[in-house]
């Protein structure tokens, strides 16, 4: 072959190696987005935790929409199907949701799910006694307002970060410094409760519905509430005169009440005893305009300690 046709030779095959790289499947493959891992979350402050652990690297679906009473939402088909889809599924559990308990029975091995009641410290609710390390966390037998304990705030941030870490270990150096941040946030916030609520003219928290046990006990306030834990109860005209005496008795000075929740027992016994009727913010849900207006766990409970000292007559 001489050199003219080794030249034309050569020209054909680098044309045809290069054409093949170009078409190469491999390349293909490379070129095309790979999708986060979906994880799907019930409560707020389940998401607020996974948001701030995870940044941008999973996709972190809330399941309850804004707005919502989240003691009475159930999903329909189309949330069930989202949950399927996901590679985590974290539920509050303390038989808040009701819902999940039956769909986690029904989700594919690829679902892993968590019940993050399991992973906290609990209070029994009234007439259930002390916590037992172990047992099942029947509905109506725990309150699961947990959250409202900043302390279990900081083991939930810490248990998405091993869970996390094990979902996307190529990520676990970034959740690690996320949950460290997240936590040195909730745990100045922590002392600002501790300092704000040491030295209060009257340590009485009255609402509506009983969702601030946890915060009571950690702030050392006595908890008086006209309904149970779930926001669907009925309150007795006994417990209702009964209250109107104690605000009258102590000198109360406001009735705190929830946005998503009906106020008219809060409005009566604010009218009957002449104190003032508050909202407080429980966290099981947000608002579409809280969520606008870019408000976080860690504002909403700044907030919430302003309105307990205000009530209070703190210094």
């Amino acid at each position: 072959m001489d050199t003219k046709r080794l030249i034309v030779f050569g020209g054909i095959i680098a044309a045809i190696v290069i054409g093949m790289s170009f078409f190469s499947p491999k390349l293909q493959i490379k070129q095309e987005s790979i999708a986060s891992p979906v994880v799907s979350v019930s409560t707020f402050s389940l998401y607020e935790v996974a948001r701030a652990v995870a940044g941008e690297t999973l996709e972190i679906h809330p399941i309850i929409p804004l707005g919502t009473d989240a003691h009475m939402f159930s999903p329909n088909p189309k949330q069930v199907s989202g949950i399927t889809e996901s590679a985590l599924f974290i539920y509050n559990g303390a038989g808040f949701e009701t819902w999940a308990e039956n769909l986690k029975q029904t989700l594919p091995k690829t679902t892993q799910v968590i019940d993050m009641s399991q992973k906290v410290a609990l209070i029994k609710s009234e007439g259930h006694g002390e916590h037992d390390q172990g047992e099942e966390h029947h509905h109506g037998m725990y309150d699961p307002h947990y959250w409202l304990d900043i302390d279990n705030m900081i083991k939930m941030t810490q248990i998405l970060e091993s869970e996390f870490s094990k979902l996307s270990p190529a990520n676990a150096e970034l959740y690690h410094g996320n949950a460290a941040a997240y936590i040195g946030k909730l745990q100045k916030l922590k002392s600002e409760y501790t300092a704000g609520l040491a030295e209060c003219k009257n340590r009485t928290l009255i609402t509506n519905h009983d969702a601030f046990g946890y915060l009571a006990k950690a702030n050392h306030l006595e908890n008086v509430s006209v309904i149970g834990l779930s926001s669907d109860e009925q309150p007795s005209a006994k417990n209702i005169a009964d209250i109107i005496n104690l605000v009258k008795e102590h000198g109360v000075k406001t009735i705190f009440f929830e946005e998503f929740i009906n106020d008219n027992v809060s409005q009566t016994i604010a009218r009957e005893t002449g104190a003032k009727a508050q909202s407080l913010q429980p966290l099981e849900n947000i608002s579409e305009d809280e969520l606008k207006s870019h408000q976080t766990y860690l504002t909403i409970m700044d907030e919430n300690l302003k309105k307990l000292r205000e009530a209070m007559e703190c210094r």
